[in-house]
């Protein structure tokens, strides 16, 4: 598991991994609560995630699984397939959290070699890095440089990650 400074944040990175492979591979199995605390509903998607890699079934999380689940979820952030914005009525920003604020920084992450950003981290909590990246990339996109992603940010981050080569 990654260095983090404690139990409870190892947890909910990986619980975050689960819920995203789950989710590009449409794998319900995956999808647990991201809650910090490691529960039966955490143990059976380990379990399901070494069924389908052909890893020990053991449920628990050793270095062998931590490392597939990354190098899985790697792969799904390199493969670009195009974003589709659901847009929602409430915007992401400084001290948000969840899922809206993962796929916003997987975004970022895939269009870090275009625009001068920099590295954003895929944890899913809209921190000072998301933002300077969020207003990096509008005053690219020609938007204003709010640090939050409200729509038409949304609309211009799915434009420019849907159009990479």
């Amino acid at each position: 598991m990654p260095n983090l400074s404690n139990e409870r944040e190892r947890i909910e990175t990986l619980q975050r991994m689960l819920c995203m492979l789950g989710a590009a591979w449409g794998e319900g199995c995956l999808t647990v609560p991201v809650c910090g605390v490691w529960n039966e509903a955490t143990e059976r998607a380990v379990r399901a995630f070494q069924e389908m890699r052909c890893l020990p079934v053991t449920g628990l999380c050793g270095r062998e699984t931590w490392d597939s689940v990354v190098a899985c979820c790697s792969e799904e952030e390199e493969r670009r397939a195009p974003v589709f914005v659901r847009i929602r009525e409430t915007e992401a920003g400084p001290g948000d959290e969840g899922d809206a604020v993962l796929w916003l920084q997987l975004i970022l992450r895939g269009l870090e070699a275009d625009c001068p950003f920099g590295s954003v981290p895929a944890d899913g909590r809209y921190g000072a890095e998301t933002e300077a990246a969020v207003r990096c990339f509008q005053r690219i996109a020609g938007l204003p440089e709010t640090g939050r992603a409200d729509r038409p940010t949304w609309l211009a981050l799915a434009e420019a990650y849907n159009g990479m080569g």
